[in-house]
Order: structure tokens, then sequence, then C-alpha cells
């Protein structure tokens, strides 16, 4: 069966008046069963497919008609223009998250020889991988990153190996610092921030296919922001910095959460829609 007529089945499989997004999707998905690049499955409209590929596709295609997001189907989503393995552990890595690296790679404390950096609620291991890598001219960082979910510390442990991290990165199962030692320079987190009552009505995307503990921030959204808050401090060097992200209505009660623990904000940084995405504390002594 050639490539074409693949993807006039897929048409059969999913109701959808964006065909063009449709055959776009088809072309990844034969691309990932292929072990093809993209690339070459769309110049390439001679590539025949078996029998048992077939069946992978069509089984993948009913995964999509339900819902679940491409990343999910093949397990690769791109941050930083780096391919990352996820899964129903993690939430996938988005975009308004690579404004935090583009922050820390401003701040003066990480051209020094050494530093400490903290991940907290590391999913995939996107946020800490990437900043080592980014960072890695550095003489010496120590980076560590914890989550309560093994699911999510085994796949960030996976990528971390796929980018010859296995040994730069320590990673431990931990409910935010309860088994964290030692002080760090910078804390970076994208926490759980979704009100819990307003899950149900996300998009099918997400609240059937992401980790609850991952989207579910508390009945007011705030519960990881607090216990962040409460206990950096005696995580955190004097100068010491957390970036955390937020959700786009959230940065007056973050920014009042952190100033009642002493932390003195320093910068806000919006998203590609203008909305406000990124708040950055440093510890205030």
């Amino acid at each position: 069966m050639l490539k074409k007529d693949l993807i006039d089945l897929a048409k059969g499989v999913i109701s959808t008046k964006n065909l063009k997004q449709l055959r776009y999707e088809s072309q990844i998905l034969i691309s990932n069963l292929l072990n093809r690049s993209l690339l070459q499955v769309l110049v390439d409209r001679k590539i025949s497919v078996s029998n048992k590929v077939k069946k992978k596709f069509l089984k993948k295609i009913y995964f999509r008609s339900l819902g679940k997001p491409i990343s999910k189907i093949i397990g690769i989503r791109e941050f930083y223009s780096r391919e990352f393995f996820v899964n129903s552990f993690t939430l996938d890595p988005r975009p308004e998250s690579e404004i935090i690296i583009d922050y820390v790679k401003t701040l003066k404390i990480v051209k020094s020889n050494n530093i400490r950096i903290l991940d907290l609620g590391t999913g995939s291991g996107c946020l800490i991988i990437t900043l080592v890598l980014e960072l890695r001219k550095i003489k010496k960082i120590y980076a560590v990153a914890v989550d309560k979910c093994k699911g999510a510390l085994d796949l960030a442990t996976k990528n971390a190996i796929k980018f010859n991290l296995g040994n730069n990165i320590k990673f431990i199962k931990s409910n935010w610092f309860s088994n964290i030692d030692g002080k760090f320079d910078i804390i970076i987190s994208n926490p759980p921030y979704i009100r819990s009552w307003e899950i149900e009505g996300l998009d099918k995307t997400v609240k059937n296919f992401d980790p609850y503990i991952a989207l579910d921030g508390g009945e007011d959204g705030l519960e990881a922001y607090k216990q962040i808050a409460k206990n950096s401090k005696k995580f955190l060097n004097d100068d010491g910095y957390v970036c955390l992200e937020i959700g786009f209505n959230q940065k007056n009660d973050v920014s009042r959460i952190f100033a009642l623990n002493k932390f003195k904000k320093i910068c806000e940084l919006k998203d590609l829609s203008n909305r406000d995405r990124i708040l950055v504390f440093k510890n205030k002594i």
C-alpha cells in the first residue's frame, strides 16, 4: 500500500474539516512507524507500507481520533530545538517553558565556575536537561531534579541518558523538598497550577492524556507555589533565584505569596500570547 492510500484511510477514521492538518499528522505517524525522517516522508510520494505498518498506523490514528496528542502517540516532543521522550506520566514540554531557559541564561550567576540548580517537579526533565546543555561551557554544574512520580523520573533519566547527561544530573524521588539536601543558586519549576475544579473543563487533549498530578494545583491553583515559597529559603543560597512558570492569571497571587515569605520579585515575563507566564524571585536577606 502506498503512503497516499494510507492517508486516505485516516480520513475515514477521523472526522475533520482540516484535511491539511490530518495529512500532516498522518505523515508524522508514518515517519515514526518507518523510522524515517519527516522530510523523507513528505517528499517521497512512492513510499509503500506493509500490512503490519498499516495496522499500527490505523491504531495510532484511532487514538488520535479520541483526542490523544500526536506527541503522546509517538512518544516524542520537541523542546528548545531538541526532541525529548514523553509519556503518560509527564506533561508535554511546551514553548512557554522555554522562556525559563532564555532568562536563566542571562543571569550573571551562571557565568561563575560553579553553579547549583534544582528543578522541582521535573516531569520529562526537559528544563534541567536543556539548562545543563545550554550552560555546558561552565566548568562545573551541580544539577538536581526531583519528582514524586517514579514514572516521570524514569523518563527524565532516559532523556538525560539520550543527551549523554546520565552522570551529570541527579534525579531524586521527592515531594518537593522532602528528600533534598544542600543549597542551590537557582531553583526552577513549572508546577501544577490549574484549579482542581477547572480540570474537567480543559480540552480533552489535556484532561484525558496529561497526568492529573501535573495539572492539579489545588482548589485555588496555588498550592504548589505556597509550598515552594515556604520552603525555598532553606535550600537557596543568599543571592539565589527562584524562577517559576505560572498560569496567565496568577501573577498577583503568586507575587503576594512570595512577598509574604520575604522574597523580592525581580522579573515578570510574558509568553508569545502576551500573557503573564514567568516570575523570578530573589532571596531577600
